[in-house]
């Protein structure tokens, strides 16, 4: 369980990579996949395995207070996702786009730190 969540750390970390290194084209990419016909249920599914995966693995961990606070964000997220639709969707990201890229750059180092530590707290825990 602990490296299907490492495998999720290191996804979040690559796209917060590509998105410091790249933002605007990061964002309109992103755009893209989340206007399309099954983007939006990919990332729903996506925040919701993995938000699940932290809360079942967070009593086994060393670090179950971050695995439980992780977790019940990643959920949150998930419904969050699905509540607003695609149309709000589009409004938030056309919002991003409109901000300097240093804020865009803020908010990937952020999603690339979030999936460092997910690495690093599950693969102490494996042990």
């Amino acid at each position: 369980m602990f490296t299907v969540i490492s495998a999720f750390g290191l996804l979040i970390a690559a796209i917060g990579l590509w998105g410091f290194i790249l933002p605007k084209p990061f964002m309109r990419a992103m755009q893209t996949f989340v206007l399309s016909s099954k983007g939006l249920y990919i990332i729903f599914g996506f925040r919701l395995l993995l938000g699940s995966l932290l809360l079942i693995a967070a009593p086994m961990s060393h670090y179950s207070t971050l695995f439980y606070v992780v977790g019940v964000l990643a959920l949150f997220g998930a419904m969050v996702t699905l509540m607003l639709g695609p149309d709000n969707i589009e409004r938030y990201m056309q919002w991003w786009l409109l901000r300097p890229a240093i804020c865009l750059r803020v908010m990937m180092l952020i999603a690339w730190l979030l999936g460092v530590v997910l690495i690093y707290v599950s693969l102490l825990s494996i042990n």
